[in-house]
């Protein structure tokens, strides 16, 4: 099976450079008809014969956020001049939009699959869970096994940020970008950035801690808040175990069928997943091409090159510290792993996968996979934090800012809590940079030029969010003494 994703990944992103979405063409709808427009030298946009705002022909994306957020549009003419000299002004224009591929049309299939895993995720976080925790016999036993598991990803989490600051700090992409380049990002992406400025995000420790408690369990389940439904699962486990017998077991066992069943349905839905893979690389290559990593290239390669260095070297020093598993044997596991995370860059999407690799072929027993990995999709965002520690330090050249020891130890403070608030779905972590921007003065309206790349950026820091999970339990599972056999090999039952 993994073989086979690995094989749609390759297959989709070559399908998505192929059928890629034309970045020199724009659709202009109207009211009656479409035509479309390339291979423009110059795109303006003009009120009453005077021009307003003009465009070269590599602004696509500006051009099409322009007229998004023009509030009057109908006093609005485009006129386009083309490379042999020629012009066209355009009246009555209803909606400018990219002209979409295939590539891009397949994306729908994808699109469920990621569903589907999240369908399962806040269900199985849940039970799986509350089955942990009351299998953990008695509170001393939660509080070393929960102390253990925190513990664990809070060193692999400032770890991961300082190999962040250190790479950002020695390649200073900020300093090598192109100023030319620099204004094309900011007035292409500004109202993206803006939007989510304008979420006013903040940590402020109290009021987070304070907030882990729901007001209403159900509420948390429905809206998918994976801190308060830790909490709260965690809590009836325990709890469970303080009552009679009789009237905790045919719960316990409600919540292990759930669990179960849900496990079993993953297995299932795993056999579309070379198919949703390739549809999503491909629909992301076709819309956003390779293009954009062209400019922001140094700041891409200090990302990737720091989260290399956090799941090839920090991981494995620290499973040949903890755990006798060969490293080998431990990446083989994980590939089915990381093939779903990196294709949803969702940690909740890729849960029951984890949770399925680390039972039946790294050998960890139900009781402590089922508490550990739930807590780390919500707590343990090793590859979110340096991504945030190269993007603060990234913004901050980039404006002429030069952070001092005490800021960048800021920077290490904030993007550890930022991580742990972050929810396990795509793009978050975008929001959360705001907040470690604000914790040393850089300004918030810097994201803007690294939107571009987030997506990608997204997908590559999402893998080693989840080898730190399995990580984390095949360690805790090790010191417990209960780490099973290891069969990287495992099939699944779902698998063709």
């Amino acid at each position: 099976m993994h073989t086979k994703i690995v094989i749609g990944l390759i297959l989709g992103a070559v399908f998505g450079a192929i059928f890629a979405i034309n970045p020199n063409k724009i659709e202009l709808s109207f009211t009656d008809r479409t035509e479309s427009a390339e291979n423009w030298q110059e795109f303006s946009f003009m009120k009453k014969d005077s021009v307003v705002k003009s465009y070269s022909h590599d602004d696509q994306l500006a051009i099409i956020k322009y007229y998004k957020n023009l509030k009057d549009k109908k006093d609005v003419k485009l006129k386009i001049r083309l490379s042999d000299g020629s012009e066209k002004v355009f009246e009555n224009v209803t909606s400018l939009e990219k002209i979409k591929t295939i590539g891009v049309w397949l994306k729908p299939v994808g699109d469920i699959f990621v569903r589907l895993l999240n369908m399962i995720a806040v269900p199985l976080v849940l039970a799986s869970l509350i089955v942990g925790a009351a299998s953990l016999t008695d509170l001393k036993h939660v509080a070393k096994i929960g102390g253990k598991t925190l513990g664990f990803y809070a060193l692999t989490a400032v770890i991961a940020i300082c190999i962040g600051l250190v790479f950002a700090n020695v390649i200073q992409p900020g300093h090598i970008m192109d100023p030319d380049a620099k204004s094309r990002l900011m007035d292409a992406y500004q109202d993206e950035a803006k939007t989510k400025i304008d979420q006013n995000v903040s940590m402020n420790i109290v009021d987070f801690l304070v907030n882990i408690v729901p007001k209403n369990p159900f509420k948390a389940i429905a809206d998918g808040d994976f801190l308060q439904i830790v909490f709260f699962a965690i809590l009836t486990g325990i709890f469970l175990m303080q009552i009679p017998k009789e009237r905790s077991e045919p719960v316990i066992s409600f919540f292990t069928g759930i669990s179960e069943a849900m496990i079993v349905l993953v297995e299932k839905i795993m056999i579309i997943a070379p198919y949703a893979v390739f549809t999503l690389i491909a629909a992301t290559v076709a819309e956003f091409g390779f293009s954009i990593l062209k400019t922001l290239m140094w700041y891409s390669i200090t990302v990737v090159a720091g989260l290399i260095v956090l799941t090839f070297v920090e991981y494995p020093v620290l499973l040949k510290i903890f755990t006798k598993i060969k490293l080998k044997d431990f990446f083989r596991a994980q590939r089915q792993v990381i093939a779903v995370a990196f294709s949803t860059s969702s940690s909740a999407a890729t849960l029951p996968v984890t949770m399925d690799v680390c039972e039946k072929r790294l050998g960890v027993p139900n009781k402590i996979a089922s508490f550990v990995l739930p807590l780390g999709t919500t707590v343990n965002m090793d590859g979110t934090a340096l991504y945030q520690a190269v993007a603060a330090v990234f913004i901050a050249q980039v404006f002429g800012f030069e952070l001092n020891l005490t800021q960048q130890i800021t920077i290490v403070l904030t993007a550890a809590l930022a991580a742990i608030g972050t929810a396990p779905v795509p793009g978050v972590g975008l929001l959360m940079l705001i907040i470690v921007l604000k914790s040393v003065g850089v300004p918030e309206e810097g994201i803007a030029l690294i939107i571009g790349v987030d997506r990608f950026l997204d997908m590559c820091r999402t893998v080693p969010n989840v080898i730190a999970d399995s990580l984390a339990c095949v360690v805790i599972a090790s010191s417990e003494g209960e780490l099973g056999k290891i069969d990287p090999d495992a099939k699944y039952e779902g698998a063709m």
